[in-house]
């Protein structure tokens, strides 16, 4: 009786001494995982109300045991106040591995602290096989960068960082183009007997390139039909174009000399045709002839068109 009565009295001391100051516990949930499986840590501190913790950073402590861990959780206790928080950990290496002891300092007031620390934690991790494997399983950790942050959470980030500068991209160049006044650029007006000339001096005819040296004479040719004659010349074939010259008052030689010169044109940008060196290079000065014979005969139209308004009637 008397030595039952002393361990009574010695449990009832012990339990005193723990209600009169803090306390810090760890466990875990299992001592023999297999690689690659969760884990969960649970640590606990239990201290007077009066007290405050200096709460661990578990999530920087427990870094190489791949943590996941929930936010901390408080309860009122007989002796006073309860943190609880939960981790969920993982490892990828086989063997013997060990939680370390986390240390919490506890003010008591401004000029008295307490210092407690849980007991380090065995944990077996055994391998992934199966019955009947003879090779281990390939399990990876999850591939994290330097720091600790997750490759997708890196990953995110930067595609995020990539959008924001296209959007303010977008946004200088919207703001720009919108400040911007258009300003219109009056156009100097065709020298056309000086475009055949230049067309000359190209040296095409020496390259060999009588369908660029072709097309440009014709196109040179049609632009000033239609500014001169008003008719529609860049868009219609050269069948086309004599029909349409029918109703302009042209003289039935000129205006055939003009399809003669475009369908020798047309023979050689689309038919391949090459004429004789001598003939391709007197065609700028025939088109230089044609130019003037149609000058002549616009300003002979339109002298006549002033007598006939200036006679009396």
């Amino acid at each position: 009786m008397r030595v039952g009565g002393f361990f009574a009295v010695l449990c009832l001391l012990v339990q005193a001494l723990q209600a009169q100051g803090p306390a810090v516990s760890a466990h875990l949930d299992t001592a023999q995982v297999r690689v690659g499986d969760p884990f969960r840590l649970t640590l606990r501190l239990d201290y007077a109300e009066a007290m405050r913790p200096d709460l661990p950073d578990l999530p920087s402590l427990l870094e190489q045991f791949n943590p996941q861990c929930s936010a901390w959780s408080q309860l009122v206790s007989p002796q006073g106040l309860q943190m609880e928080q939960q981790c969920q950990l993982r490892l990828y290496e086989l063997g013997s591995h060990q939680v370390p002891s986390f240390g919490v300092v506890f003010v008591a007031s401004q000029d008295d602290t307490l210092f407690r620390s849980s007991q380090p934690l065995d944990i077996e991790v055994a391998s992934a096989r199966q019955e009947g494997e003879d090779q281990l399983r390939d399990i990876k950790p999850p591939l994290r960068i330097s720091g600790g942050i997750p490759l997708w959470v890196a990953v995110v980030g930067v595609v995020l960082a990539i959008v924001l500068v296209g959007f303010f991209v977008y946004w200088l160049w919207r703001r720009r183009h919108r400040a911007s006044i258009p300003v219109e650029v009056e156009s100097k007006p065709i020298d056309f007997a000086a475009e055949f000339t230049r067309i000359a001096g190209l040296g095409l005819l020496d390259r060999g390139e009588f369908k660029i040296y072709y097309s440009l004479l014709s196109e040179n040719l049609r632009r000033f039909l239609e500014l001169r004659l008003e008719i529609e010349a860049m868009e219609q074939t050269t069948a086309e174009l004599a029909i349409a010259m029918r109703g302009v008052e042209i003289e039935d030689r000129l205006a055939q000399q003009i399809v003669e010169y475009l369908g020798a044109a047309d023979l050689v940008k689309f038919a391949r045709f090459h004429p004789d060196i001598d003939t391709a290079r007197r065609a700028p000065e025939a088109g230089l002839t044609l130019l003037r014979d149609v000058e002549d005969l616009v300003g002979a139209q339109a002298r006549a068109t002033e007598d006939h308004a200036a006679t009396p009637v």
